[in-house]
Protein backbone atom coordinates (compact mmCIF):
# COMPACT_ATOMS: atom_id res chain seq x y z
CA UNK A 1 0.00 0.00 0.00
CA UNK A 2 2.97 2.56 0.95
CA UNK A 3 4.53 1.29 -2.38
CA UNK A 4 1.63 2.36 -4.58
CA UNK A 5 1.02 6.04 -2.43
CA UNK A 6 4.78 6.35 -2.76
CA UNK A 7 5.21 5.51 -6.76
CA UNK A 8 1.20 7.94 -7.65
CA UNK A 9 2.75 11.03 -5.06
CA UNK A 10 3.50 13.30 -8.00
CA UNK A 11 0.07 12.23 -9.38
CA UNK A 12 -1.98 12.97 -6.32
CA UNK A 13 -0.30 16.32 -5.71
CA UNK A 14 -1.12 17.70 -8.99
CA UNK A 15 -4.47 16.71 -8.88
CA UNK A 16 -5.01 18.18 -5.99
CA UNK A 17 -3.12 21.58 -7.29
CA UNK A 18 -5.51 21.43 -10.24
CA UNK A 19 -8.74 21.01 -8.40
CA UNK A 20 -7.34 24.32 -6.28
CA UNK A 21 -7.05 26.12 -9.35
CA UNK A 22 -10.69 25.39 -10.61
CA UNK A 23 -12.13 26.44 -7.37
CA UNK A 24 -10.13 29.65 -7.23
CA UNK A 25 -10.93 30.50 -10.30
CA UNK A 26 -14.60 29.76 -10.66
CA UNK A 27 -14.72 31.58 -7.47
CA UNK A 28 -13.40 34.69 -9.14
CA UNK A 29 -15.92 34.23 -12.19
CA UNK A 30 -19.04 37.35 -11.59
CA UNK A 31 -21.94 36.26 -11.08
CA UNK A 32 -25.00 35.26 -13.41
CA UNK A 33 -28.88 35.72 -14.24
CA UNK A 34 -30.36 35.34 -10.45
CA UNK A 35 -27.67 35.65 -8.93
CA UNK A 36 -26.61 39.08 -10.41
CA UNK A 37 -30.36 40.57 -9.42
CA UNK A 38 -29.59 40.11 -6.52
CA UNK A 39 -26.07 41.26 -5.90
CA UNK A 40 -26.60 44.29 -7.46
CA UNK A 41 -29.91 44.72 -5.27
CA UNK A 42 -27.75 44.31 -2.30
CA UNK A 43 -24.94 46.45 -3.46
CA UNK A 44 -26.94 49.32 -5.05
CA UNK A 45 -26.55 51.50 -2.44
CA UNK A 46 -22.63 51.57 -3.23
CA UNK A 47 -22.77 52.44 -7.21
CA UNK A 48 -23.89 55.55 -8.51
CA UNK A 49 -26.90 55.44 -10.81
CA UNK A 50 -29.46 58.09 -11.02
CA UNK A 51 -33.46 57.14 -9.57
CA UNK A 52 -37.01 56.71 -10.98
CA UNK A 53 -39.97 55.45 -10.63
CA UNK A 54 -41.50 52.10 -12.01
CA UNK A 55 -44.48 50.51 -11.94
CA UNK A 56 -44.91 47.20 -10.78
CA UNK A 57 -46.42 44.43 -12.60
CA UNK A 58 -45.52 40.62 -11.15
CA UNK A 59 -43.33 39.45 -8.77
CA UNK A 60 -41.64 35.93 -7.76
CA UNK A 61 -39.83 34.77 -4.43
CA UNK A 62 -35.98 33.91 -5.40
CA UNK A 63 -34.14 33.44 -2.02
CA UNK A 64 -35.46 33.23 1.39
CA UNK A 65 -33.61 34.44 4.89
CA UNK A 66 -34.46 35.14 8.41
CA UNK A 67 -35.58 38.39 8.05
CA UNK A 68 -37.62 38.31 4.66
CA UNK A 69 -37.06 37.37 1.09
CA UNK A 70 -35.69 38.50 -2.13
CA UNK A 71 -38.24 39.15 -4.65
CA UNK A 72 -37.82 39.03 -8.62
CA UNK A 73 -40.01 42.27 -9.74
CA UNK A 74 -41.31 42.62 -13.36
CA UNK A 75 -42.19 46.15 -13.86
CA UNK A 76 -42.20 49.43 -16.16
CA UNK A 77 -39.72 52.30 -16.34
CA UNK A 78 -39.55 55.32 -18.68
CA UNK A 79 -35.61 55.95 -19.68
CA UNK A 80 -34.72 57.90 -22.27
CA UNK A 81 -38.69 58.94 -23.21
CA UNK A 82 -38.98 54.89 -23.28
CA UNK A 83 -41.60 52.91 -21.72
CA UNK A 84 -39.15 49.63 -20.85
CA UNK A 85 -39.95 46.50 -19.61
CA UNK A 86 -37.21 45.29 -16.75
CA UNK A 87 -36.87 42.89 -13.83
CA UNK A 88 -35.05 43.40 -10.95
CA UNK A 89 -34.03 42.08 -7.38
CA UNK A 90 -35.24 43.68 -4.21
CA UNK A 91 -35.03 42.65 0.01
CA UNK A 92 -38.63 42.77 1.35
CA UNK A 93 -39.23 41.91 5.21
CA UNK A 94 -41.52 39.56 6.01
CA UNK A 95 -44.10 41.50 6.91
CA UNK A 96 -44.29 43.30 3.78
CA UNK A 97 -44.98 40.29 1.77
CA UNK A 98 -48.48 40.20 1.85
CA UNK A 99 -48.93 44.13 1.15
CA UNK A 100 -46.94 43.77 -2.65
CA UNK A 101 -49.80 44.17 -5.10
CA UNK A 102 -50.11 45.34 -9.25
CA UNK A 103 -49.68 48.80 -9.85
CA UNK A 104 -47.47 49.50 -6.68
CA UNK A 105 -44.56 52.31 -7.67
CA UNK A 106 -41.20 51.36 -7.36
CA UNK A 107 -38.23 53.69 -7.15
CA UNK A 108 -35.38 52.10 -9.27
CA UNK A 109 -31.97 52.73 -9.34
CA UNK A 110 -29.83 52.12 -12.35
CA UNK A 111 -26.39 53.11 -13.92
CA UNK A 112 -26.61 53.77 -17.69
CA UNK A 113 -28.98 53.92 -20.30
CA UNK A 114 -28.67 50.35 -20.88
CA UNK A 115 -29.05 49.16 -17.48
CA UNK A 116 -25.67 47.47 -16.73
CA UNK A 117 -26.90 47.25 -12.96
CA UNK A 118 -30.47 47.81 -12.10
CA UNK A 119 -32.21 46.92 -8.85
CA UNK A 120 -35.25 48.14 -6.78
CA UNK A 121 -34.28 51.03 -4.53
CA UNK A 122 -37.79 51.09 -2.28
CA UNK A 123 -41.02 50.28 -2.70
CA UNK A 124 -43.94 53.17 -1.88
CA UNK A 125 -46.90 50.88 -0.21
CA UNK A 126 -48.59 53.91 1.14
CA UNK A 127 -47.93 57.67 -0.81
CA UNK A 128 -49.41 59.57 1.77
CA UNK A 129 -46.96 58.42 4.22
CA UNK A 130 -44.18 59.92 1.82
CA UNK A 131 -45.12 63.05 1.47
CA UNK A 132 -43.35 65.65 2.81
Amino acid sequence: MMDLIAKNLTLFSWCVLALFLYLTVKGLREPTGNAKLIKDCATQRGWYGPEKEGVLETWEPLKSTRKGEYFLFHFIIVIDRKAQKKKAAAFINANDIARLKPGLKLRIKYQGLLTKKIAVADIIFDESSQET
